[in-house]
């Protein structure tokens, strides 16, 4: 009980230290939302959350605040960052005050110099998080030679967000809502974890951009991949990525074609599942398992999601991106989707505001099987907020589902 007094006391003590001592520019963001449940209690979650900043010569303090009706003072986070050069620090410390709690932090620092850049990424989960404790620190390690960019990822008992890895979301069961942070510590201790290598910057026949992926663990190779950008398939308003990522352990292979038309207007992206033989490394052919369609054209974006085999492909949700995921990858990167809908059709529309604002309008309407709705609809979910100004925003959103409405929100955001 000692430790956790001490933890919410050392809380609010920086909270305070932030406000009162430092100096130099100040901002700040604040925003407040309530939500309304038709079938339950009336108003079933209120949140407050407080985004402050500090600049203080060339370091940035900045605190992060959240409070929820249903269980208080839910997390407070302390960050810096700073720019001396050559040489960038950023460091961050998370603190649950409702239950008196560390949870997590990380510290990293880099050096460029000389064309090449070092940066050292260290990370600490405490036991109150599910996967804790562990720590663990990463060297990386960027330069180039010749045309070649090379990448050296150290793993000693932690993982760095890249093209290839996610970072860490720690979650609050309770609530659904999730802090996420760039160095993810895998295993209790440092050592040594693994060891990735990247190698790209060069091009080949009709293919643009050439990227090889070298992965391996302490156990063993872990995977092997080749990164295909901007193929020239000579059609001028055509181009495609491929991305082939081979893994021996589990004896699969993924597929990622991508089809771009018109410098991003439309993108076509299959996703196929591998199917095998009698034996684990006969290969008999590819099954189309999700196909995503996206159009983007001057403030209006329209997506397209169709599962066609649920047993393997989502669709995550739209605080994870709104995406099809494999379901592996979901479970494992604790992403949330939803196991019912088997398409999405998605309308966003962003466009100026009043006084410098911005308004925005998003329709994410949902599709099952045997939902009795016409057509299977299953679910809509509107989302929009008005920019009264630069500095004030309003918004609302509402979930409706076969049953009715389920959920309704209304929020305020003030930026000075």
């Amino acid at each position: 009980m000692t430790r956790r007094v001490l933890v919410l006391a050392v809380s609010m003590v920086g909270f305070l230290g932030l406000t009162l001592v430092a100096e130099g520019p100040f901002s700040a963001i604040w925003e407040m939302g309530i939500t309304f449940d038709p079938n339950g209690t009336f108003v079933s979650g209120i949140e407050s959350t407080a985004d402050l900043a500090y600049a203080t010569g060339p370091v940035l303090w900045t605190s992060y605040s959240n409070f929820q009706l249903t269980v208080g003072y839910l997390w407070q986070e302390f960050g810096v960052r700073g720019d001396l050069g050559a040489f960038a620090i950023e460091g961050d410390v998370l603190f649950g005050p409702s239950t008196e709690d560390f949870l997590y932090a990380q510290a990293i620092m880099a050096l460029s110099i000389a064309g090449v850049d070092v940066g050292l990424y260290y990370a600490n989960l405490s036991d109150a998080v599910l996967g804790g404790p562990a720590d663990g620190f990463a060297l990386r390690v960027a330069g180039s030679v010749a045309a070649l960019d090379i990448i050296s990822i150290t793993e000693m008992g932690a993982r760095i967000e890249d093209e290839d890895f996610d970072g860490i979301d720690v979650v609050h069961s309770a609530t659904g809502l999730y802090r996420h942070y760039e160095t993810n510590p895998v295993v209790p201790g440092q050592g040594f974890t693994g060891e990735k290598v990247a190698v790209g910057g060069w091009s080949y026949g009709c293919i643009g951009d050439i990227r090889t992926i070298l992965y391996f663990t302490c156990t063993g190779f872990d995977f092997f991949a080749v990164d295909l950008e901007d193929i020239d398939l000579g059609i001028g308003w055509l181009k495609t990525d491929l991305l082939v990522t081979y893994e021996v352990q589990t004896k699969s292979v993924a597929l990622t074609p991508r089809i771009i038309v018109g410098d991003g207007l439309v993108c076509f992206e299959p996703y196929f599942a591998v199917v095998f033989g009698a034996s684990a490394w006969e290969v008999d052919g590819f099954e189309l398992g999700g196909l995503a369609l996206v159009c983007a054209w001057n403030g209006v974006t329209v997506k397209d999601l169709t599962v066609f085999d649920p047993g393997r492909f989502v669709i995550t949700t739209e605080d994870y991106g709104s995406r099809i995921e494999s379901l592996e990858d979901a479970i494992e990167d604790g992403h949330e989707y939803y196991a019912d809908y088997w398409e999405l059709l998605s309308i966003e529309v962003v466009f100026d505001g009043c006084c410098g604002g911005t308004n925005r309008m998003l329709i994410n309407t949902y599709f099952e099987e045997g939902s009795g709705g016409i057509f299977g609809w299953g679910m809509s979910y509107v989302e929009a907020s008005v920019g009264l100004s630069m500095d004030i925003e309003l918004s609302g959103n509402m979930t409706v589902s076969t049953t009715g409405l389920d959920a309704l929100g209304l929020g305020i955001r003030l930026h000075w």
